[in-house]
C-alpha cells in the first residue's frame, strides 16, 4: 500500500474560502451553510465517489484519483491559531472527520471554539468520534451545529457511492446520540442517492433541531468516479440516481416534502424549481 504525502496548497475549489480571506459571499455551495471553510487534511479515506474535492484536486494535478483515500495530515494547519471570524466556520468541507485524524481535529476544533467561533461539523460520522466531540466540546454546545451527511437508508446503497465511509445505522446513532447530549442536530442530504428520501426524514426528524438539507449532485459526468464500475452496478446505483434527480423527479420530490418542519433545499433544487438562489443566508 502506498501513501503519498500530498501538499494541501493555496488553492481551492470554487465556493470555498479559506478563513482570513475576505471573498464575495455567494448563496450556493458550501457559502450557503457558512463563510468559512476550514481543512487540515488532502484526501479521505471515505473516497466518496462524488467528492467534489477530489474531483479538483485531480484535475489541477495535485493528486492521484487511486491516492486521494489515502489522506495526508497537513501539520503547519494543526499547528497554527485560530482567530474570531465574522460568519460561521464549517470545519471540515473537503475531508471527514475519522478516527485516524481525530486527535489532530479536536485539536483545531478546541482552537476555532475558543476563539470565539461557531463551528458548524459537517460529517458522514463515525460514532465514535461524535462521541469524542461531545464530550470535549461540551462547554461549548452553545456554538457548535452538527450537520450529518445521510444520502441513503439502505447501506449497500452507501456502500456503492460511499465506500469507507460509516452505514446508515452508524450515522442515525450518531445523530441520536448528539441530540441526546444536548447539541443543535442537523441532516444534509446533498446529494440524496436514491429514492428513499421521504423514509429517511421520517427516520431522522425526531432528532433534529435545526434543518434537513435536500439536493441533487451537481456536475455528475466531471465529479463521479464510476472506474471499474461495472454494467450491472450501472443499472442499480448509476441509472436509478440519475432518474431520481431529473428535472422532473427533482419537482415531484419538492411537492412532497416542501413545507415540512426542518426542510431546506440546496442551490441545485431551487434552480430547477426556480426560487431565488440568493434566499438562504449563512448560519
Amino acid at each position: 500500500m502506498v501513501r503519498e504525502k500530498l501538499k494541501i496548497g493555496n488553492r481551492k475549489p470554487r465556493g470555498v474560502s479559506h478563513c482570513g480571506r475576505k471573498s464575495k459571499i455567494r448563496r450556493t455551495g458550501t457559502y450557503e451553510w457558512a463563510g468559512c471553510n476550514v481543512n487540515i487534511q488532502r484526501g479521505c479515506e471515505h473516497n466518496c465517489r462524488y467528492c467534489y474535492a477530489r474531483a479538483f484536486a485531480v484535475r489541477f494535478g495535485r493528486c492521484r484519483v487511486d491516492h486521494w483515500r489515502y489522506p495526508a495530515i497537513d501539520q503547519a494547519r494543526v499547528d497554527k491559531g485560530y482567530r474570531k471570524r465574522n460568519s460561521t466556520v464549517m470545519f471540515p468541507s473537503t475531508h471527514d472527520i475519522t478516527p485516524a485524524n481525530i486527535e489532530q481535529y479536536l485539536i483545531v476544533l478546541e482552537k476555532l471554539l475558543a476563539a470565539g467561533n461557531k463551528v458548524l461539523i459537517v460529517s458522514k460520522p463515525h460514532i465514535e468520534c461524535i462521541e469524542r466531540i461531545c464530550r470535549q466540546m461540551d462547554y461549548y454546545k452553545d456554538r457548535v451545529v452538527f450537520r450529518f451527511t445521510i444520502g441513503s437508508i439502505y447501506d449497500h446503497v452507501l456502500r456503492f457511492w460511499e465506500p469507507g465511509a460509516p452505514t446508515f445505522r452508524e450515522r442515525f446513532n450518531c445523530l441520536s446520540y448528539a441530540h441526546y447530549k444536548g447539541f443543535v442536530t442537523s441532516v444534509s442530504s446533498e446529494p440524496y442517492l436514491d429514492g428513499s428520501i421521504t423514509q429517511l426524514y421520517t427516520r431522522c426528524f425526531p432528532y433534529i433541531t435545526d434543518s434537513f438539507w435536500i439536493g441533487t449532485l451537481r456536475k455528475f459526468k466531471s465529479r463521479v468516479d464510476l472506474t471499474d464500475v461495472a454494467d450491472n452496478q450501472r443499472k442499480e446505483f448509476v441509472e436509478p440516481l440519475l432518474a431520481e434527480q431529473t428535472d422532473v423527479a427533482v419537482r415531484r420530490l419538492y411537492k412532497l416534502l416542501a413545507g415540512r418542519p426542518f426542510i431546506k433545499w440546496k442551490d441545485s433544487v431551487r434552480k430547477i424549481i426556480g426560487e431565488d438562489l440568493t434566499t438562504n443566508k449563512n448560519e
